[in-house]
């Protein structure tokens, strides 16, 4: 059994020089994906652990009339006692279905996004929304659109080598959302995934759509999106069908049963549209 050295450093600059004698650290915060992976009695730890759960800078919250600034080391329980008036709507349904209280009480947002094994439940939402996540080193910080997170193959593609710190998420109006968790409801698998939908019009006119579904891969399709964006609504059965379509071919990729409900979510989405 390996003993683990953990070092609980007391802000960012103490994490990065942690960083620089041990890159191989694992970061801990709620720990409820690595522990999940794990089927053992015993946890397994590798050698150095660095708990980051309590570092002023992930644990911030800053809400703006453009955007709402949660700490990578925020809890998901913390996040919706912001209350409904803080919270995007689309996002407080997401993480409302998220495992147990529990869980939630453990569980960060920035865990459920730096999982590398698969998304979580969170992406597709922030994908939807536009979201922004920083990572930072010890040199430099960036900002990167939470649909980065996903790599050309559709897989799990977080940048190595940066400490997340923070998610941004843009509080824009929306007039049709949609959430939908598929498969297995409180254990991820491979046939678990989770459909997400948010839409806008403006005098007639469809002003934003944006579609994103993802569990062991991600499909956030925005040259679709492109075509759609500025048809006349309600849109009409010609182009329900033709979209339809090219969602469909475009998720055939998915295990059978994924694709398939991924098609009859699309077409359900479209029919809102239709309205």
């Amino acid at each position: 059994m390996v003993i683990s050295e953990v070092h609980y450093p007391k802000d960012l600059s103490e994490l990065f020089d942690i960083l620089k004698r041990h890159p191989d650290a694992l970061l801990y915060a709620g720990g409820t994906e690595i522990l999940r992976e794990q089927g053992g009695r015993a946890v397994e730890l590798p050698e150095t652990v660095i708990s980051i759960y309590a570092l002023p800078e992930l644990r911030r919250v800053d809400l703006t009339e453009r955007f709402l600034e949660i700490g990578a080391a925020i809890t998901l329980s913390e996040i919706l006692d912001l209350g409904d008036t803080a919270l995007p709507p689309l996002l407080a349904e997401a993480l409302r279905g998220i495992g147990t209280a529990s869980l939630r009480n453990l569980a960060t947002l920035g865990g459920n996004l730096a999982c590398r094994s698969r998304f979580m439940d969170a992406w597709p939402v922030l994908a939807c929304l536009d979201a922004l996540v920083e990572f930072r080193n010890a040199g430099s910080s960036a900002w990167i659109n939470v649909n980065r997170l996903a790599g050309q193959d559709g897989r799990p593609a977080a940048p190595i080598g940066g400490v997340m710190t923070r998610i941004r998420v843009p509080l824009e109006r929306w007039d049709a959302t949609a959430l939908r968790k598929v498969g297995r409801r409180d254990y991820p698998a491979s046939e678990t995934a989770v459909f997400a939908l948010a839409a806008r019009g403006e005098k007639g006119i469809l002003a934003e759509f944006r579609l994103a579904f993802a569990g062991e891969t991600a499909l956030r399709l925005e040259e679709i999106e492109a075509r759609i964006i500025g048809r006349s609504l309600p849109l009409s059965e010609r182009e329900r069908r033709t979209f339809g379509g090219e969602y469909r071919e475009a998720a055939s990729a998915l295990p059978r049963g994924l694709a398939l409900q991924f098609g009859a979510l699309v077409e359900a989405a479209l029919d809102i549209l239709a309205r």
